[in-house]
């Protein structure tokens, strides 16, 4: 190893590993060291070094500077614990050092719009997109991702849907209180169960839709699905707990991921909504 090499941030050698991974055969890596060479290699055209083709002939994994190699094992074990990571090149050759990506490592790293690993990863990739969201939310979306690293999937799920139902009760009230729209949506009452609004508002919004920017409807028939699909999962049709047996982890990770652009969406709907009454006839002075 060598102190005078750069030295690389956690979130930096994370993202290498995971697309040297990503590159990688069916069977992975054959052992660590691959990983630890190739993944030299890959530092060395990220920071633009002109020694990349010299320091093979010498082992590329020994010009690291020493922190960078223990990260890297660190993120190795990460990925294992998180379940995106597996031991072995196949069932016959199943152990360490040898790895290769999950099933579902390889679902959520390919069709992940978002990445990220706790809940700092995935606050920070929200409020990349989203710059309102409830507070309520955003303690019940911490409790999710922390309860899906812990393989606590059906709670992960249940924390998720009460998040998703604080941000639509909130689009709700504003969509009611509207000024220009507001009309549309009197007739979705308090005393409904949540399926049963999702429903109405569906209704009410295909009838202004065409007086609202694409940005703010655009694909919020899906959107609004995501949610249903989340309560499915924990409610059953009377709003209560449904026992139900917990889902795929595949399926976990995919509605957190769909969360991102459902928040996006009913933030921009909301401010829509919010505008004083019909704004596009007001004659600045």
């Amino acid at each position: 190893m060598d102190l005078n090499q750069r030295e690389h941030r956690y979130g930096d050698l994370r993202e290498v590993v995971i697309d040297v991974m990503l590159d990688a055969s069916d069977n992975g890596m054959d052992n660590f060291e691959t990983l630890l060479e190739t993944v030299a290699l890959e530092l060395d055209k990220r920071d633009g070094l002109a020694t990349g083709r010299q320091r093979l002939s010498h082992g590329s994994a020994s010009q690291l500077h020493p922190n960078d190699a223990e990260l890297v094992l660190e993120i190795v074990w990460d990925l294992v614990r998180q379940g995106t990571l597996t031991f072995g090149l196949n069932q016959s050759n199943p152990c360490w050092p040898s790895l290769r990506l999950s099933r579902f490592g390889d679902y959520a790293l390919r069709h992940g719009c978002y990445r990220f690993h706790n809940n700092t990863g995935f606050m920070k990739a929200l409020r990349s997109e989203v710059a309102d969201i409830s507070p309520e939310a955003v303690v019940y979306l911490r409790e999710a991702v922390s309860a899906f690293y812990t393989d606590c999937l059906l709670s992960a799920c249940v924390m998720l849907s009460i998040a998703a139902e604080s941000e639509f009760l909130r689009l709700l009230n504003i969509a009611r209180n509207s000024k220009s729209y507001g009309r549309y949506f009197l007739s979705i009452g308090d005393e409904q169960n949540l399926g049963a609004k999702i429903a109405q508002f569906r209704e009410a919004i295909k009838r202004i839709t065409a007086l609202l920017p694409r940005s703010a409807t655009d694909e919020l028939d899906q959107n609004l699905s995501m949610i249903q699909s989340v309560i499915r999962t924990t409610r059953n049709d009377l709003e209560q707990p449904s026992g139900a047996l917990s889902p795929s982890r595949d399926q976990v990770y995919l509605y957190l991921q769909l969360f991102i652009p459902f928040a996006e969406q009913a933030m921009r709907l909301r401010r829509e909504l919010n505008e004083p009454l019909y704004p596009r006839l007001v004659r600045v002075h």
